[in-house]
C-alpha cells in the first residue's frame, strides 16, 4: 500500500513539473522578448539616379564600416524601406550573415505612417521564436522616430549631413529600454547649418 502511494505521489510530482515547465514555455512563447534593436541612417548617397539614389564610395565604405560594427551583435533580421539606398548600406553585412530581409515601404500615407508599419514589423520580428536581433536602416527623418517608436528616448531628426550616428537598444520590447548612441565609421563632415526640415525621406 505504502509502495503504490509512494508511486503515485512520485508521478504527481513528475507530472506538476511537467505542468510548471509547459506553462513556463507558454509564456514565453507569447510574451514579449528582449529587445536588441540596431538603428542607422542610409549610409552617403550618389548623385544619381536622383529619385533613388545608389551609394557613393564613401556610403559603400561605411556599409563595410556597419558589417564591422555589428560583427559582436547577434542579428537575424534586416529592416529597410524599398529605397534602394537603405539595402545597399546593409549589404555587406547581409552578404556575410544572410538574415531575412524586410521592407517596409515609405508610401503615399507618409513618413509617420511608415515608422509605425516598421515599428509593427520589428516588433512582430522580436516576438518569433527563434530571432535574434534586428538591424534598421532608416533615413534622417525617420531614424530618430523609429527608436522612439519602439521605446527610446524622444530626439531630433539627424541632420542631412549626419551618417555616422548608431543607435543601441535593449531591454523588454514595451518596457524600459536602455538606449546606446555612438557613431561608427568615417566621422561626419562639418556642417555649421544642420539644416532637419526638409520633408520626405533623406
Amino acid at each position: 500500500m505504502s509502495g503504490r502511494l509512494l508511486r503515485g505521489a512520485a508521478l504527481l510530482i513528475v507530472l506538476s513539473a511537467c505542468t510548471r515547465t509547459a506553462a513556463s514555455t507558454a509564456v514565453s512563447a507569447s510574451g514579449d522578448r528582449p529587445l536588441l534593436l540596431v538603428v542607422v541612417r542610409h549610409g552617403e548617397k550618389a548623385p544619381m539616379p536622383a529619385n533613388d539614389p545608389v551609394l557613393s564610395a564613401a556610403g559603400m565604405a561605411r556599409a563595410a564600416s556597419l558589417d564591422s560594427a555589428l560583427r559582436s551583435v547577434s542579428v537575424t533580421d534586416v529592416v529597410v524601406s524599398q529605397l534602394q539606398r537603405t539595402r545597399l548600406t546593409a549589404s555587406v553585412f547581409i552578404a556575410r550573415t544572410n538574415p531575412v530581409v524586410h521592407v517596409v515601404p515609405i508610401g503615399a500615407a507618409g513618413v509617420a505612417a511608415h515608422v509605425q508599419a516598421l515599428a509593427d514589423t520589428v516588433r512582430a520580428i522580436t516576438r518569433t521564436a527563434g530571432r535574434g536581433g534586428v538591424l534598421v536602416v532608416g533615413h534622417s527623418n525617420t531614424v530618430t522616430r523609429i527608436v522612439a517608436a519602439l521605446g527610446g528616448p524622444p530626439a531630433p531628426e539627424l541632420c542631412d549631413s549626419q551618417y555616422s550616428q548608431y543607435f543601441l537598444l535593449r531591454g523588454p520590447l514595451g518596457g524600459s529600454v536602455a538606449l546606446t548612441r555612438t557613431t561608427y565609421g568615417a566621422p561626419d563632415a562639418a556642417d555649421p547649418t544642420c539644416a532637419s526640415s526638409m520633408q520626405g525621406a533623406r
